[in-house]
């Protein structure tokens, strides 16, 4: 499972695809820190000038537009890290789904074998006349049956296979990918009471819609900023005659003065991504509690099934099975009470590898709400 996360943290295409906004990013903070080029022209006329003039963008509008470059860059950090938190509870859940489909279909291969061997015993003891024609045509039936379920389970292992390469980011995926692992149950120490605290400071999505509030504000500065003109500074240079003071190079001075336009609607409009980046903030905030209490109740529960199941219920249902086989070949039993028994069988281990499926689930759904590895 390690080795499947590690390889989607590089190839996952949401990965890849937050990782270039982040690069989009830091170019945009770039392109905010950088300064205008001067502009050159030419006045053809009696006599000509000549003239170089630069806007003299040092503050207070360079300064909030810097500033919200950085924040923009650092948001996109973190919604990186927020992608690959995502991403890694997808690769796990998928991953832990293969395994269940694998489980499943060593119960069906299980249970086709259990009939073959059933339906062997049957046809000898319908030669010798000891039971009659129809108990071994109900065992085909059920042999038919069982190979169904083992096709049907085959297609759902191929299905799972193709699933968790889709979310690695393996651009050909293989359905006869194989992986390394088993469902086992290992008790895990969560620490659900400090959970809520540590994950709504460890979230990357809640640091990333703080982050855009604080660019926001940013933004409504630097709209009220705008009213503030940026200077124009130049030398003109008059090569075939001299200005009045008898100089051939004289300085520029220019400013947009806000007669026409004094930016209401950009300061309106910043006040309102203010105030729309901070409803975002605290509904993020609303929604990541509700998930950090819906994973702590979803792992309580998870846990406490996958616990009765090692309490020895597999084990006492394996028994059973085996009782009951060996009584339908004493004649003890009727090959009704031999089938329920292993149908029952079945579905318990069945409902055993599902309940340590959705255990394992619920505990990385912990660490993703938690924003963390909450668990060793």
């Amino acid at each position: 499972m390690d080795s499947a996360v590690a390889i989607a943290l590089r190839a996952n295409f949401d990965v890849l695809a937050a990782r270039l906004r982040v690069d989009s990013a830091h170019a945009e903070r770039r392109i905010a820190g950088a300064f205008t080029n001067p502009t050159a022209a030419v006045v053809p006329a009696v006599p000509y000038q000549y003239s170089l003039a630069a806007p003299v963008d040092v503050w207070p509008q360079r300064a909030y537009r810097v500033q919200a470059g950085s924040l923009g860059a650092s948001a996109a950090v973190l919604d990186r890290r927020d992608t690959e938190r995502l991403v890694r509870f997808e690769v796990r859940v998928r991953f832990a789904n293969l395994l269940l489909a694998h489980q499943f279909q060593t119960i069906a291969d299980e249970s086709r074998d259990i009939m073959v061997q059933l339906l062997a015993a049957d046809s000898v003891r319908l030669r010798a006349g000891d039971i009659p024609e129809r108990d071994v045509a109900q065992t085909e039936l059920e042999l038919v049956r069982a190979e169904a379920a083992r096709a049907a389970a085959a297609a759902v292992l191929r299905g799972a296979r193709l699933d968790l390469q889709a979310a690695m980011g393996v651009a050909e995926p293989d359905p006869a990918f194989a992986i390394a692992g088993s469902l086992d149950y290992r008790p895990i120490g969560v620490p659900l009471d400090s959970l809520m605290l540590g994950g709504v400071s460890s979230r990357p999505d809640l640091a990333a819609a703080q982050t855009r509030v604080e660019q926001s504000s940013a933004l409504h500065a630097l709209a009220g900023a705008q009213v503030v003109p940026v200077p124009t500074v130049g030398v003109v240079w008059q090569p075939t005659g001299p200005f009045p003071n008898g100089e051939h190079v004289a300085l520029s001075l220019g400013l947009a003065v806000p007669v026409f336009n004094w930016f209401g609607g950009e300061r309106e409009r910043a006040a309102a991504g203010e105030a729309s980046a901070r409803v975002a903030a605290a509904r993020a905030g609303a929604q990541a509690r509700a998930e950090i209490l819906a994973a702590e109740e979803q792992f309580r529960a998870a846990r406490e099934l996958a616990e009765r199941y090692e309490r020895g219920l597999l084990a006492k249902t394996q028994a059973a099975l085996e009782n009951a086989r060996y009584a339908y070949g004493a004649g003890a039993i009727s090959l009704l009470e031999l089938l329920n028994s292993v149908r029952t069988f079945g579905a318990v281990r069945a409902d055993y590898y599902t309940a340590l499926h959705d255990y394992w689930v619920s505990v990385y759904a912990l660490c993703r709400a938690a924003g963390r590895e909450v668990a060793p």
